[in-house]
């Protein structure tokens, strides 16, 4: 591809300065996501209540030790059934559902699974809220692993949803934290314009 010529400021029209400006400046100040981020997303699993009752996971030992506050077992499951299996878990719901959240910052290939996760975040409303954008926390704060991330485009779109998380005022500050939290720690990596993060939280 040849390179774009580098336009003079006396050769740029002035509607067309104006146009580029406004769009710029829209870009930088968006504060929701588009429209159509989350247009074709699922229903959010019910992460309160008993959950699924007939998922093999409740029978499994695996899950059964993952349930508890061991992060060596929550690190096993992970490993054992990554983060596509742990996905199925959180859809589930219940108890379930939290073993899995618990357990997928612990994946390899957790990231894959932040799509979803922002998804069942930008619907779902207190108390449900908080695991699911703790667990958005734990994978988006984990270290920067040297291959490609597995869905790039997954992750920026949760960035989009964390902004527009971040900004609700109804929301009570804990939620909100974590929101931001999350946020900053996917524009650490790039994928988030951190000027876009709101900042009435900050001390």
């Amino acid at each position: 591809m040849s390179p774009t010529p580098r336009a003079s400021a006396r050769g740029v029209a002035p509607l067309s300065l104006a146009l580029l400006l406004s769009s710029c400046s829209s870009c930088k100040h968006e504060t929701t996501p588009p429209a159509n981020v989350f247009a074709d997303a699922a229903p959010p699993p019910a992460l309160t209540g008993s959950g699924a009752a007939d998922s093999p996971r409740r029978s499994d030992p695996l899950w059964q030790r993952a349930a508890g506050e061991d992060p060596l077992e929550r690190a096993r499951l992970a490993e054992a059934v990554g983060a596509a299996g742990l996905l199925e878990g959180v859809e589930d719901g219940g108890e379930i559902a939290k073993t899995a959240l618990a357990a997928l910052p612990y994946a390899d290939d957790a990231d894959i699974a932040l799509r979803r996760l922002c998804e069942i975040a930008i619907q779902a409303q207190p108390p449900a809220l908080a695991p699911v954008l703790e667990a958005v926390l734990g994978v988006a704060g984990q270290p920067r692993h040297q291959r490609e991330l597995l869905d790039p485009e997954g992750v920026r779109a949760c960035g989009e949803a964390l902004v527009a998380i971040a900004g609700r005022s109804q929301l009570g500050k804990p939620d909100r934290a974590l929101a931001v939290s999350a946020a900053r720690a996917l524009a650490e990596k790039g994928y988030l314009d951190p000027g876009r993060i709101p900042r009435d939280l900050d001390p």
